[in-house]
């Protein structure tokens, strides 16, 4: 163990330099095997400084204060800093723990810093025999990666022994006479791991003897072969989507390009883009959902999907674009009732609401900036055509949604621009220098 671990260090110097390093130690056998192994090459001088040892305190069995208290004798008995992390889990779950147990290990961590895990070989395959039985994909099936950034800090999680047995990590601890605790909730057959680590494990042993090796290596393989894929949708996802969409608040994929693509590409390309931003991926419901939504021939446009996930969002089409809004973002076009426009500086702020606000960035080369907002009756020269109300909003294709989100630009109080969310016309007898630029979020 102690050399996989050193060739680890050695081989992600780089990456690990200036960087401050922390440690997930929860006292059982493998944190604790990971934190000695850092002690040990600490003492040979093959490291500079010792990792911080983090514990979370989860408070649901009476032995955590206990595991609490070891933990922090052990860590000052070998010159850790140590910190302990109580947290209250809303309930006692494998879910709610360790969503609350990374939740509380990455609010002491700072942007860039590194978070040292002690999974071995043994999680790994369970973790991919577990998403093979949830119907997972590939890139569910490469389980744990050793490297895997986490968090709006951009916290790098680390997981230097995936190569390591249960065995040797044993051994390991044996030798060296490490007190580290067992946890029973860990073989309970009450929690899926559990009856995977007590009943399905040692039975595929049975069958081969090198199981949990081989499944390990499938997931470092099907890793591999899933940041292919991924580089390849990154590429084709970018020839799709619309270049002046604002990445976060909204995006826009075009349907034209997207049904000239195989069924298979169209799956996968509206998974990726459902999911920018979002950590966890979308339902295949919803997938499913949109990709019929891409596909319909009729002229309905009041179409809604709502998604319900870290930030909610709400998807929609129009014409040959489909739409996906954050919730927040989607609120803030809805409003109709809002204050006269404010200028601030170089900008104007077109339309707010709660926390967000619509902006057009002023142009520095021209002066006497006003804007107000098109009515149902607004008359506009545009194209060398004087239209208004339906007929406007129709030749120039704008979405339902963003009919009340039109402003006309004025330069000494002369129409010059119609703008809206990420798009924007020169209208008649504008002056050439003024740029063409749409509203953004802010």
């Amino acid at each position: 163990m102690l050399n996989t671990l050193t060739q680890a260090f050695n081989h992600h110097a780089q990456k690990l330099a200036n960087r401050t390093l922390y440690l997930a130690c929860s006292g059982g056998r493998d944190s604790l095997s990971l934190a000695y192994g850092c002690y040990l090459l600490h003492q040979a001088g093959k490291i500079e400084q010792l990792p911080i040892l983090l514990h979370v305190h989860h408070g649901w069995q009476e032995a955590n204060n206990d595991w609490a208290r070891d933990v922090a004798a052990w860590a000052d008995q070998f010159g850790f800093d140590c910190r302990i992390l109580p947290i209250k889990l809303p309930k006692n779950s494998e879910t709610h723990a360790r969503e609350a147990r990374y939740a509380a290990l990455i609010s002491v961590m700072n942007e860039g810093d590194v978070l040292m895990l002690g999974h071995h070989q043994h999680d790994q395959a369970e973790t991919m025999l577990m998403r093979l039985a949830s119907g997972s994909g590939v890139s569910g099936l490469a389980a744990m990666r050793e490297w895997q950034q986490m968090g709006d800090k951009l916290i790098q999680l680390w997981r230097p022994l995936l190569g390591v047995s249960r065995d040797e990590i044993s051994r390991f601890a044996d030798e060296y006479h490490l007190p580290y605790v067992d946890d029973p909730t860990n073989v309970d057959d009450e929690h899926a791991r559990g009856k995977l680590r007590n009943h399905i494990l040692p039975r595929l042993c049975e069958l081969n003897p090198k199981a949990v090796q081989n499944i390990a290596r499938t997931g470092l393989l099907l890793a591999q072969a899933s940041d292919i894929i991924d580089e390849l949708i990154d590429e084709k996802l970018a020839d799709v989507t619309d270049r002046l969409a604002q990445s976060g608040y909204y995006e826009m994929l075009d349907i034209n390009k997207l049904l000239a693509l195989s069924s298979a590409l169209q799956s996968t390309l509206i998974h990726r883009w459902l999911g920018l931003s979002e950590p966890m991926p979308p339902p295949k419901r919803l997938v499913d959902d949109v990709l019929c939504l891409a596909h319909r021939t009729d002229g309905d446009h009041q179409t809604q999907l709502l998604w319900q996930s870290r930030l909610n969002y709400v998807i929609c089409r129009y014409q040959s674009k489909l739409y996906r809004y954050q919730e927040v973002a989607w609120a803030c076009l809805m409003v109709q009732n809002y204050p006269n426009v404010i200028y601030h500086d170089d900008k104007i702020i077109l339309k707010s609401h709660e926390r967000l606000s619509i902006v057009w960035q002023m142009p520095h080369q021209i002066k006497n900036i006003s804007a107000e907002r098109v009515l149902r009756q607004t008359k506009v020269n545009i194209n060398h055509k004087r239209l208004h109300g339906k007929k406007l909003v129709q030749k120039l294709g704008i979405p339902t949604w963003l009919r009340s989100n039109l402003w006309i630009i004025k330069s000494d109080d002369r129409p010059a621009l119609l703008i809206t969310l990420g798009r924007a016309w020169r209208l008649d007898g504008a002056d050439a220098d003024i740029e063409n630029i749409g509203a953004h979020f802010a």
